[in-house]
């Protein structure tokens, strides 16, 4: 399966098919013997429906033959639907489903600290590194992984003008707010229980109709010791439904490291802590440091936006996972 962008070289098209569809990206699949529009469709990743189905209908015009059966050999444009975001910024927010396989599925997403509270600080070759700002641009990245995968997606501590970042340096600002454009206190105490309630509130409309509910608090951690330990990404959890699931994205993340750097180990553990985000929230929940922002070695990693974008598809696997286990 491929991706084929149709730009305004392809003259031809603008006769077979409505002149809208030029400039978007499309899947292209070939049929395996026998198979029809509905298979086609379910292989690619698009839940054929109605709709669907009509839409391919449309691409593919040229390409079908009587009974709308498929050609040997033709590749044949897959409809995806596709919805604007603009909390991921311009780059990002057009977000294209690829799949539903996270249907049903309901996500809170929350970037540790922000507002008044930048969380631990770090500083690496001259520049400051801030937490709030690593968590939130990972959390973006999260989201938007789950959400083309089909899922429900509420994030909870949002900043208006920020969007997904493809830069080292994140400046630091105050400007974040919680969900429905709710102030961010500086009362510690305060701002977690807001949280929890809003999170409580979005679990109770989502109760009767999701498949599961989690929350994914995104944190980076800091050590006190005089040398500064190089972690790896690991997870606090308050209950055992969390345990199971940071197991489940723990083993992911593993798995991935074996893949890609089979040198290096893998030592991310799961700690049990009684943190409000944990006990107070409604839904599993669980608190994934990303690593430890005082660490040269773990600087150098998270300010990189690739390892950032990384870390996001890593977790959204693990995600994926945790609910194929849920849904058997």
């Amino acid at each position: 399966m491929k991706v084929l962008k149709i730009g305004l070289f392809l003259i031809a098209l603008w006769i077979a098919q409505p002149s809208q569809l030029l400039g978007q990206e499309y899947l292209t699949a070939t049929p395996g013997t026998g198979e029809g529009i509905w298979s086609l469709l379910r292989r690619s990743g698009v839940k054929p429906t109605p709709s669907s189905v009509a839409k391919f209908k449309t691409l593919n015009a040229n390409n079908l033959i009587q009974n709308d059966e498929l050609k040997k050999g033709v590749e044949y444009l897959i409809p995806s639907s596709s919805k604007r975001y603009p909390i991921f910024g311009p780059a990002y927010e057009e977000v294209t489903l690829v799949s539903g396989q996270l249907e049903g599925h309901v996500y809170y997403i929350v970037g540790g600290h922000g507002g008044p509270d930048p969380g631990t600080l770090g500083r690496y070759r001259g520049k400051q590194i801030v937490e709030d700002e690593i968590a939130y641009d990972t959390a973006l990245r999260l989201a938007r992984e789950l959400l083309a995968d089909g899922a429900t997606v509420h994030i909870i501590v949002r900043d208006p003008n920020d969007g997904i970042r493809d830069s080292e340096h994140l400046p630091a600002d105050k400007d974040e707010v919680y969900f429905g454009g709710k102030k961010i206190v500086l009362n510690q105490a305060n701002r977690l229980r807001t949280r929890a309630r809003i999170i409580n509130e979005l679990y109770d409309s989502h109760r009767a109709t999701a498949k599961s509910q989690q929350v994914i608090a995104l944190h980076v951690d800091s050590y006190g010791y005089r040398v500064e330990p190089q972690v790896d990404v690991h997870f606090i959890v308050a209950s055992q439904s969390g345990r199971e699931l940071g197991e489940t994205i723990r083993s992911t993340v593993k798995a991935q490291y074996a893949i890609h750097q089979p040198n290096r180990g893998y030592h991310g553990d799961i700690k049990s802590r009684d943190l409000m985000i944990l006990r107070e929230t409604k839904p599993t929940a669980i608190l994934i440091e990303l690593g430890n922002i005082r660490h040269s070695g773990d600087q150098h990693r998270l300010i990189k936006p690739q390892n950032r974008q990384t870390l996001a598809e890593w977790i959204k696997e693990g995600l994926v996972a945790r609910a194929t286990m849920l849904s058997a």
